[in-house]
C-alpha cells in the first residue's frame, strides 16, 4: 500500500488507533470519563481529518476500497452519530452505574469503523467483513444491559434473523459470482445477466432491505428497538441505515438494462408498503421507541423512492435527493433520541419511552420538549425545517419520472405520519402528571445538542446554505 492510500485512509486510521487506544486504558484502569474521552478524541479528529482532505473524485485505495464524494459525505454522516452516541452515553449511565464504561465505547468505535469501511468498499469480500464488523458492534450494544430481560429479547432476535440475512447476502454475491467470474461489485453487475444472476441480485437486495427495515422485512425491528437502551437504538436506527443505504444506492446505480423494468416494479411496491403500512402501525403505538420504530421503516421506504428513480432517470439528482433526505432523517433522529437518552437511565428495567409517562413534559424540562417537538416537525416534513427541504426533494424526483403512485403514497404517507407526530407533541404540552428525571450535568452534550437543532431550523429557514453547495459537495456536474 503507498502513502498515497494511506494518507486516504487516515480517518479510518484514526478510529482503528482509538480502538486500540481504549483497549490499551482498559487494561491499565477502568474508567468511565478516559474511554469517553478517547473515543470523541478519536471520532472529532477522524471528523477533522476527512473534512481537510474530502474527496473532489473518486479514487482507488487497493482493490477492496475507494474513496469518493459520495463514500466521503456519508463518512461525515455517520461520524456525526458516532459523536452523539458517545456524548450521551455519559450521562445515561450516570456516575454510579452498574454497568461497564469500557466496553461501549470500545463497540462504538469498532461499529464506526465497520460503517465507514462499508461506505467505501467495492469488493465483496470488504463488503461482508464490514457490514460483520458493524452488525456484530451493534448487538452486543443491543444487549448491553445484562439486566433487561428486553434487551437480551430482542438482541437475541438481531442476532438470529441478522445472521439470516447476511447468509441470504452471502447466497446473492455466489450467484453473482457464478455467473460473472468476478468479485467487484461494479464488474459483477455489468455482466449478462441470466435467471441465476438476476436471482442472486434480487437475493443480495433482500439481504440489504431486511437491514434498512422495508416491508416484508421489517419485522424484527420494533421489538429490537423497543428492548434496546435507548442510545444504542440512536445507533442502530442511524448509523447502521446511513451506511447499509449507502452500499444499496451504489448497487441500484449499476443496474443492467435489461433488468430495469422488473426492478423498478419491485422496490416501487416495496417502497409503497413500506411508507403507508411503516405509517399506518405507528399510529397504534403508544410506546415512543416502537413508534419510531415504524416511523423508521416508512422513511426508509421513503429514501427507497430514490433507489426507484435512479434507474430511469439523473443519477446526479437522485445522489443529491438521497444525501439531503437522509440528512434530514438522522438530524431528526438523533434530537429525539437524544431527549429520552437525558430522561432515562442505563440501570432502569425500562427506558422512559411510554407516552403517558411524557405528558406534561414542557412543563418540567421547556427546552428538552422544544427539541423534541422541532425534531418530530421535521420528521413529519413541515416547513421551516430540514425535513421538509427533503421530502420536497423527493417528490420533486418521483414527479419528474412521473411516478405518480410513489407520488401518491408519499402524501398519503406524510399525511399519516404528520397525525402520530403531532399526537406526540400534544402529548409533551399537555398537564403535568408527576415528575421527570433529567440527566444533570452533561453540559457540553447539550450544547452539541443545541448546535444540532439549530442547524435543524437554520438548513430549514436558508435551505441554500447545504442546497447550493451539495452539487459540489457530492462532485456531480
Amino acid at each position: 500500500m503507498s502513502m498515497q492510500e494511506l494518507w486516504l485512509l487516515l480517518p479510518v486510521l484514526i478510529v482503528s488507533g482509538g480502538i486500540l487506544a481504549v483497549m490499551i486504558q482498559a487494561s491499565i484502569k477502568r474508567s468511565h470519563i478516559a474511554p469517553q474521552g478517547i473515543c470523541l478524541v478519536s471520532l472529532v479528529l477522524a471528523l477533522a481529518a476527512l473534512v481537510y482532505q474530502y474527496p473532489t473524485d473518486m479514487q482507488t485505495i487497493t482493490i477492496l476500497f475507494e474513496y469518493e464524494p459520495i463514500g466521503g459525505f456519508f463518512s461525515l454522516l455517520l461520524l456525526m452519530v458516532g459523536i452523539s452516541v458517545a456524548l450521551l452515553q455519559g450521562p445515561y449511565m450516570g456516575a454510579n452505574s452498574k454497568e461497564v464504561a469500557e466496553e461501549f465505547y470500545l463497540l462504538l468505535l469498532l461499529s464506526c469503523l465497520g460503517a465507514m469501511l462499508l461506505v467505501m468498499s467495492r469488493h465483496v469480500g470488504s463488503v461482508i467483513l464490514s457490514i460483520e464488523l458493524m452488525s456484530l458492534s451493534m448487538l452486543a450494544m443491543l444487549a448491553y444491559n445484562r439486566e433487561r430481560k428486553l434487551a437480551l429479547e430482542g438482541a437475541m432476535k438481531f442476532l438470529l434473523l441478522s445472521g439470516a440475512s447476511t447468509s441470504v447476502l452471502l447466497l446473492g454475491f455466489a450467484l453473482l459470482y457464478a455467473n460473472s467470474g468476478q468479485m467487484m461489485l461494479v464488474a459483477m453487475l455489468q455482466a449478462p445477466m441470466g435467471l441465476m444472476a438476476k436471482s442472486g441480485f434480487v437475493l443480495v437486495l433482500a439481504g440489504l432491505a431486511f437491514k434498512l427495515s422495508l416491508v416484508p422485512l421489517h419485522f424484527w425491528t420494533p421489538d429490537v428497538y423497543q428492548g434496546a437502551p435507548v442510545n444504542s437504538t440512536l445507533l442502530l436506527t442511524s448509523l447502521s441505515k446511513a451506511a447499509v443505504f449507502a452500499l444499496f444506492i451504489k448497487l441500484i446505480l449499476h443496474v443492467p438494462a435489461e433488468f430495469e423494468a422488473d426492478m423498478v416494479r419491485m422496490l416501487s411496491w416495496m417502497a409503497i408498503a413500506s411508507m403507508l403500512l411503516g405509517n399506518w402501525l405507528a399510529l397504534q403505538q403508544q410506546s415512543l421507541k416502537r413508534l419510531m420504530a415504524y416511523s423508521a421503516i416508512a422513511h426508509m421506504g421513503y429514501v427507497l423512492v430514490a433507489g426507484v428513480i435512479a434507474m430511469g432517470v439523473d443519477h446526479s439528482l437522485v445522489l443529491e435527493g438521497v444525501s439531503y433526505y437522509l440528512l434530514a432523517y438522522l438530524v431528526a433522529s438523533i434530537l429525539i433520541f437524544a431527549v429520552l437518552t437525558l430522561i432515562s437511565n442505563l440501570d432502569s428495567q425500562q427506558d422512559l419511552d411510554e407516552l403517558s409517562r411524557l405528558k406534561g413534559l414542557f412543563w418540567k424540562h421547556p427546552w428538552l420538549a422544544t427539541i423534541m417537538t422541532i425534531a418530530f416537525l421535521s420528521l413529519a416534513g413541515m416547513p421551516i425545517t430540514i425535513g421538509f427541504i427533503g421530502k420536497f426533494y423527493l417528490l420533486t424526483l418521483a414527479v419528474k419520472l412521473s411516478a405518480w403512485w410513489l407520488v401518491t403514497a408519499m402524501l398519503v404517507g406524510s399525511a399519516v405520519g404528520l397525525y402520530y407526530y403531532l399526537r406526540v407533541i400534544f402529548t409533551l404540552y399537555a398537564p403535568a402528571e408527576g415528575d421527570i428525571h433529567q440527566a444533570s450535568g452533561a453540559y457540553v452534550t447539550k450544547i452539541w445538542i443545541g448546535i444540532i437543532a439549530s442547524s435543524l431550523l437554520i438548513l430549514g429557514i436558508l435551505p441554500g446554505l447545504l442546497g447550493d453547495q451539495m452539487r459540489s459537495i457530492l462532485a456531480i456536474g
